[in-house]
């Protein structure tokens, strides 16, 4: 088969967003761009789950892709071997968050192609205190008003002690300070330009983390597609193909129940400080037994038919009878283990962390906080039995949430219409 990615301008930008629905044919344009392209190419893919890593291992074998071992009791180490090596490599995103200068020098001297399946964890709270914050900003770092970003000081270079983290993402560019408040961590840049091509598989990226923070870097990056109708001949294009949907309208059932959704009417209702303001309350009963009642009264449901999710810190007082083990994180992405599960409970309410907004928004960067939530929200629904084209009833008590989701199906069914 043709490689269908050798007429892509790179020109442009050495980076890819590949913005196609669930189930498009992504992963499956990837492995055959990677079975197809000049033997010399060396790739690392970096996918969230085990059962990937294992996919393209077992859809590449030419490529005899490696998973990275632990030397000296760590796999950052066993990575940096094998980069080393030449070999191509398959990880997860878990490594790939502690990847540190020495790899970046490594991958770019050996021009590794870097595949990404889903976004990465690009933007995070360091959780120090405003103590903390003060003592960096006084003693050891000096702040950069324009980027936002804190550069440790010359005089402190052979410090250390209990800010070593601090220092080692300041030195990355990588320690930034949001509104005065909260001390963000930034996935070190010179990761990403350190690939001689990049390729990020995933759906509604200019609603995501990683599109801010890569306009916030002046990252350039352009849009491609995929084409094809069958597992060996999708391909990545840069023409412009539509997207495919099923008639969600037919297929998605969404509960239409005054009693059940009214803990949701609230602008904020379901949030992460709704939990947090209501944990171990009346309130927070009344949503265990609205679950409760989804699943056991109002669907009768099997428990191998049931996928719900909340707050991790929560998870423990929701948990009831007949959908306990239906429990999947809220930040699942591209797994396949409950694509057979019809019967959904989805009882949160998304927003980005209020600092991280305002920094982004400080520099200059358009956030659009409602398509974060679809898009996290869509993410998570399509590990279901929907991703296959099968039926889903679904429980979103959050009106903001249902709301949502009922636009974004009447959106797509008219585009398609």
């Amino acid at each position: 088969m043709k490689n269908n990615t050798d007429n892509i301008n790179c020109s442009n930008s050495p980076v890819y967003i590949v913005d196609k629905p669930m189930g498009s044919g992504k992963t499956c344009s990837a492995i055959n761009y990677i079975n197809t392209a000049d033997k010399k190419e060396r790739f690392l893919i970096i996918t969230p789950y085990i059962s990937e890593v294992e996919r393209y291992q077992r859809e590449c074998p030419l490529r005899k892709f490696v998973e990275p071992y632990k030397r000296h009791g760590k796999k950052i180490n066993g990575i940096k071997d094998l980069i080393r090596q030449g070999r191509n490599i398959v990880s997860t995103h878990a490594l790939f968050q502690r990847f540190d200068k020495e790899i970046i020098d490594l991958c770019s001297v050996l021009n590794y192609t870097l595949i990404m399946d889903e976004v990465a964890d690009v933007v995070r709270d360091t959780q120090y205190s405003e103590d903390d914050i003060n003592n960096l900003l006084n003693v050891y770092c000096d702040y950069d008003e324009k980027t936002g970003l804190l550069i440790w000081r010359d005089s402190q270079k052979d410090y250390h002690g209990k800010f070593d983290d601090a220092k080692n993402m300041s030195e990355l560019g990588g320690l930034a300070l949001a509104r005065g408040k909260m001390l963000m961590w930034l996935f070190p840049i010179e990761v990403f330009k350190a690939f001689q091509k990049i390729y990020i598989l995933t759906y509604m990226f200019n609603s995501q983390i990683q599109r801010y923070y890569y306009d916030y870097y002046n990252i350039k990056y352009s849009f491609i597609h995929v084409a094809g109708d069958a597992i060996n001949n999708y391909h990545f294009t840069e023409e412009e193909t539509p997207d495919f949907h099923y008639d969600y309208n037919k297929l998605v059932h969404i509960l239409d129940n005054e009693k059940l959704n009214k803990i949701g009417d609230g602008k904020y209702n379901l949030s992460v400080s709704w939990y947090e303001k209501n944990s171990h309350s009346a309130v927070m009963k009344q949503l265990k037994d609205n679950i409760y009642n989804f699943f056991n009264n109002i669907r009768k449901s099997k428990t191998a038919d049931n996928l719900w999710t909340c707050y991790k810190d929560y998870k423990n007082e929701l948990l009831g009878k007949g959908y306990t083990k239906g429990y999947l994180f809220i930040g699942a992405r591209a797994m396949n283990e409950y694509r057979f599960r019809s019967n959904v409970v989805y009882p949160v309410n998304v927003f980005l962390n209020p600092m991280i907004k305002g920094f982004f928004q400080d520099h200059g960067v358009e956030v659009d906080e409602d398509g974060y939530a679809l898009s996290e929200m869509l993410q998570w629904i399509w590990r279901s039995a929907i991703r296959d084209g099968n039926p889903i009833w679904i429980y979103i008590p959050s009106s903001r949430m249902r709301g949502l989701l009922q636009n974004w199906i009447d959106s797509i069914s008219s585009a398609s219409s």
